[in-house]
């Protein structure tokens, strides 16, 4: 044996010691020794301690060998957290998903984890009845774990590299005809103009028992609240998280534009767009702008009944105390109010669904739409929406005809 390739000692009958030099110790310049015990033939030895060197050479951390796939997942979610490129809901809902390979190979030491292990937490999972995307998810956030695993140096390959991703779910894009878009808006029409009188009516009755001054919520608000933030969310394409962020700054009565650059997280604080794509200008008719300008003034009357002056930081849908919508709340409130009208089933993100089919289907061009979903690529809205671009393959061939056929004419165009 050469030098430096390291030992194989028989402890006993069919068991060795394998050990491998891996360098000296940075501060006390003493040698370390990755060892393992073979049990088997000295053949098996030999082959153990060629697989230890490789990985040595290959950069494993002397002590790494034995960290377990349980124990490096919350190295890579703190690593995932310092990068900032990731928001800790988001961070938690891949810690959940990762705990379908954990339950398989959660105390299994990361250099030990092959090819056949990763299949097999990716064929328990459809065993278990969950959907593809799930077992499509476990896969790729398993291979970005390894990664970082590889980075650190407490791997030398990623497994997942040698296993087929499964195929992910085909996503449930449900969107609204434009007939079904219309009457949504007739039913948005009815409720705010309830709203407004219901509104009204409890003010009377307030007014009836001297309690309209001197209190800290006007009730009402924010029934006239949510019925405008669907609203808004027809008419811009804006995620619900970012509707119920929006103030009276983003919003510009007078050029007909919302700006949307801010997202109301769960526990109600606001979170600012990960790409510069995320902050976005989008047009709105005039019909919105009108109920818009109708509410802000209405909004500022009703606020200041509790001493709240209204300012450009308030937001435009607000509580019954002033302050940002319990996004819990409006799920509650839009459930009812779905259900009420005919929309059984109907997703607030599908509002943003059907923007994009409609204006897709009605020939806007791509980048128009990407820039008011705040697609950081085109290609994401492509991705997402091929399927309601209109169907010009006809107009296509035709055209193509016709320039062969006048040449000069296409020239005297181009």
């Amino acid at each position: 044996m050469a030098k430096g390739d390291g030992s194989i000692t028989q402890r006993g009958r069919g068991s060795w010691r394998v050990r491998i030099s891996a360098g000296f110790e940075p501060t006390t310049g003493k040698r370390r020794y990755v060892t393992a015990t073979v049990r088997g033939t000295k053949a098996d030895a030999r082959r153990e301690r060629d697989r230890l060197r490789a990985e040595v050479e290959g950069g494993l951390k002397v002590d790494a060998q034995n960290v377990t796939l349980s124990e490096f997942i919350p190295i890579w979610a703190d690593a995932k957290r310092t990068s900032g490129k990731i928001m800790e809901e988001t961070l938690k809902g891949y810690l959940s998903v990762l705990k379908h390979a954990e339950e398989l190979l959660g105390g299994v030491p990361l250099r030990k984890i092959d090819a056949p292990m990763v299949e097999a937490v990716c064929a328990d999972v459809r065993a278990k009845g969950l959907s593809g995307t799930t077992s499509h998810n476990v896969h790729m956030l398993l291979k970005s774990v390894f990664n970082k695993a590889c980075d650190y140096g407490y791997a030398t390959r990623n497994p997942c590299n040698k296993v087929d991703s499964p195929k992910a779910n085909e996503p449930d894009r449900r969107s609204l005809t434009p007939q079904e878009a219309s009457r949504l808006l007739d039913r948005l029409d009815e409720s705010e103009e309830k709203a407004y009188r219901e509104l009204a009516d409890k003010e009377r009755r307030m007014l009836d028992r001297g309690k309209a001054f001197g209190r800290s919520y006007v009730k009402g608000v924010s029934s006239v609240s949510q019925t405008m933030a669907v609203r808004i969310g027809l008419a811009t394409g804006a995620r619900l998280s970012e509707v119920l962020a929006l103030q009276w700054r983003c919003v510009d009565l007078e050029s007909g534009q919302v700006s949307i650059c801010r997202a109301l997280k769960k526990d109600g604080a606001l979170k600012e767009p990960k790409t510069a794509a995320g902050t976005c200008t989008a047009s709105v008719d005039r019909k919105t702008v009108g109920h818009l300008a109708r509410w802000k003034s209405r909004q500022a009357a009703e606020l200041a009944k509790f001493g709240i002056r209204q300012t450009p930081e308030t937001p435009v849908c607000c509580s019954t105390t002033g302050g940002f919508i319990n996004i819990s709340n409006f799920e509650r409130w839009w459930r009812s109010f779905r259900d009420g009208n005919g929309f059984e089933g109907l997703r607030f993100h599908e509002l943003r669904h059907t923007q994009a089919t409609l204006l897709l289907g009605s020939g806007v061009d791509v980048k128009t739409v990407q820039a008011r979903l705040g697609h950081a690529d085109a290609s994401i809205t492509l991705n997402w929406y091929a399927h309601a671009m209109p169907g010009n393959d006809r107009q296509a061939a035709d055209l193509l005809a016709a320039i062969m056929e006048h040449p000069e004419k296409a020239a005297r165009t181009a």
